[in-house]
């Protein structure tokens, strides 16, 4: 916790201070909207693929995401950890299999929090006083980011013919390799 802040040479003590210096700070690097003076047509980029399996419902494969989670990461907001879902996975199975049919059928209370991230501040050194001292990093809930795993790992088996259509059409036909 902050006792007090340094932001343009002036000392903050007042929490209510700190706290707008800070979200100013980190709300002109982490928010900011820039205009582009060009941009890609991706739908001239990328070859009609069949992306027919990313839309099903959820099913065993929500125990391959968990078990892909990082281990020894910080509790998320929830409190949880992937050591715990992993741990606790024949308890909670049920409840989350549930959780994830209502989020494939976009029914359901409260999914408008998979949305939201809260945001920390690390200090990057044992003196930090300024708010280029600390490094902010962005906490989700376990069910966020169970529901990217999953997308990433219907999505990854595709990427290298999406992909590679793009850069180089002929890498689909890769050349056979010369005998030794």
């Amino acid at each position: 916790m902050f006792r007090c802040l340094t932001v343009d040479g002036v000392v903050l003590s007042d929490p209510g201070d700190m706290a707008a210096a800070t979200f100013a700070h980190f709300d002109t690097l982490l928010g900011t909207d820039v205009p582009r003076d060009c941009t890609i047509n991706l739908s001239q980029l990328i070859q009609p693929s069949n992306l027919d399996n990313l839309d099903t419902p959820f099913s065993e494969e929500i125990w391959q995401a968990i078990k892909r989670l990082p281990s020894r990461k910080v509790p998320d907001p929830d409190g949880f950890t992937a050591e715990f879902l992993r741990s606790c996975w024949p308890i909670i199975k049920p409840d989350l299999l549930c959780v994830f049919e209502q989020v494939y059928a976009l029914s359901g209370r409260g999914f408008s929090c998979l949305n939201q991230a809260l945001i920390m501040l690390l200090p990057k050194r044992a003196d930090a006083s300024c708010l280029g001292d600390y490094m902010p990093i962005s906490l989700i809930h376990l069910v966020a980011k169970i529901l990217a795993k999953l997308l990433s790992l219907r999505l990854a088996p595709k990427l290298n013919k999406l992909v590679c259509s793009i850069l180089n059409p002929k890498c689909l036909h890769p050349r056979p390799k010369p005998p030794r």
